[in-house]
């Protein structure tokens, strides 16, 4: 069976959580590229995607109130909506990224990193050694995998 390392994109592209949305969104376009490896003092420290971007044009989610008597009760944490706004707001990659990157090993079968994009919804998943990037999983290399295609 196929390791996550005979998988990988050796190659991934890689920015810094300094770099600005807009070059970020530069960036993927030219290169047509879900996502990107975000690496700092030569650690990856996150996960940035074209779905991180889209989120900065969706809707803010208003929690839910209840009136009770003079009372006005929140139904839900106010937390995700200040998160929401944070994100929706970001200017810097560090603002917008997934800051705790679901990753793989090496030796990690291609089942297994197809389980965890399929079920943690992931467009590429890191290969990590040692706190160091490796490479990256995408969609598309387990399509080619799955089928045989090159």
């Amino acid at each position: 069976m196929s390791t996550a390392q005979e998988l990988m994109n050796e190659h991934p592209i890689v920015v810094s959580p300094e770099m600005s949305v807009q070059a970020l969104a530069a960036l993927l376009l030219e290169q047509q590229a879900d996502g990107a490896c975000v690496i700092e003092d030569d650690k990856l420290v996150g996960v940035v995607t074209t779905m991180d971007l889209v989120f900065q044009e969706k809707n803010v989610h208003i929690p839910t109130f209840v009136a009770l008597m003079d009372a006005v009760i929140p139904l839900e944490s106010n937390k995700r909506t200040r998160e929401d706004i944070e994100k929706i707001a970001g200017t810097w990659v560090r603002d917008i990224m997934s800051d705790d990157p679901i990753t793989v090993g090496p030796d990690s079968t291609v089942s297994d990193a197809a389980t965890l994009m399929v079920e943690r919804h992931l467009t590429m998943l890191p290969v990590v050694k040692e706190g160091q990037l490796l490479g990256v999983i995408t969609k598309h290399a387990i399509l080619k995998a799955a089928f045989n295609l090159s």
